[in-house]
């Protein structure tokens, strides 16, 4: 009876995802009929301003107003998450009841209690074979307060997670399922926080993060010409002046940790690695493209997350043309909903 009552249940049709950035607040009204999910509206907000943690002011967050043609049944919300503990984990034989227990041993949390968990199988195991599970833990005021941006009147809070990790299922979504029989990797910069994904055949084999974005290249900038934070993001978007040095630096990092990571996952899954996508205002950056392509000797290619979506006409301002890449997250929130329900 249960499973039957699941089936008739109403499924979300109409929704909004809210990627709630550190330097904007990306969001996308997603309609779906039938199987195919429509992108219907999209804008760039201002980023919401929270109370400083030893602010006296109650911590809960102002409410979110969205114009009306954003505004969905249900929304789908998402964030930076940076004391997010996100791994990939393995588990022998089949994921059973008694996982979740050994989910939260796994997931090396010092006070689990702080924490609020969800997990996804990524593949199940049989016999010998191992089960693959990602599994992701928040901090429980986080959890409880990003919400409250949606405390009243539509749209009605639905979900909430990791501002990354719903880049990667908008990546899984639109990416050509001709290119998804290969081993891939998708780089997504952030602000702040980048993440960094390699699948083998669409399944995910290696998870990363890296605390850190094109607010490291916007510091190096200022200080490598002298100028302030809204000149130098001018000077990263319209290759004014010759930053590759910045650039180097700021990946260098990132760089390193793709080779190993490539080398482990090419040798554990008997792969190759045939390219990387990346997507983010730092890959836009002079020379961050030919960076990477140079030191991993390997495809880069830039990602645009509703290249391969229907998009309605009049969907996206004019302006937000050759920037939809600021729009994977709210887009991989949307498409998970739909796709969980």
């Amino acid at each position: 009876m249960k499973a039957l009552m699941g089936r008739l249940k109403s499924k979300p049709t109409d929704v909004v995802g809210i990627d709630v950035g550190t330097a904007a607040t990306k969001v996308v009204r997603m309609q779906r009929h039938g199987q195919t999910p429509t992108v219907v509206a999209a804008e760039i907000l201002p980023a919401v301003r929270f109370a400083a943690e030893d602010s006296p002011e109650p911590p809960h967050p102002p409410l979110l107003e969205l114009p009306p043609r954003l505004k969905g049944r249900y929304g789908c919300l998402a964030f930076t998450g940076e004391n997010a503990v996100i791994k990939l984990l393995t588990f022998p034989g089949a994921f059973d009841e008694h996982g979740e227990e050994r989910l939260v041993e796994s997931m090396g949390l010092e006070n689990p209690e702080n924490y609020r968990l969800a997990y996804k199988v990524v593949s199940e195991g049989h016999g010998r074979s191992e089960s693959r599970v990602l599994g992701v833990a928040v901090l429980e005021k986080e959890a409880q307060m990003f919400p409250r941006l949606l405390a009243s009147g539509f749209p009605v809070p639905f979900s909430l997670e990791v501002s990354g990790l719903a880049s990667m299922t908008a990546f899984l979504h639109t990416i050509p399922s001709s290119a998804m029989e290969q081993a891939l990797g998708v780089i997504e910069f952030g602000a702040s926080v980048s993440t960094l994904a390699l699948f083998n055949r669409g399944v995910l084999a290696l998870i990363r993060r890296f605390n850190f974005g094109v607010s490291d290249l916007l510091a190096k900038v200022r200080a490598q010409l002298g100028v302030d934070e809204e000149t130098a993001r001018g000077i990263i978007s319209d290759g004014s002046f010759d930053i590759s040095q910045s650039v180097v630096e700021v990946l260098d990092p990132l760089v390193k940790q793709l080779r190993i990571s490539r080398d482990f996952v090419e040798r554990r899954e008997n792969c190759r690695l045939a390219g990387i996508y990346v997507s983010g205002a730092l890959a836009r950056a002079g020379g961050a493209l030919g960076e990477i392509e140079a030191l991993m000797e390997i495809e880069v290619l830039l990602w645009n997350p509703l290249e391969n979506l229907r998009v309605a006409k009049g969907a996206l301002p004019e302006w937000l043309t050759g920037s939809e890449w600021q729009l994977a997250g709210a887009v991989g929130a949307c498409l998970a909903t739909f796709e969980e329900t």
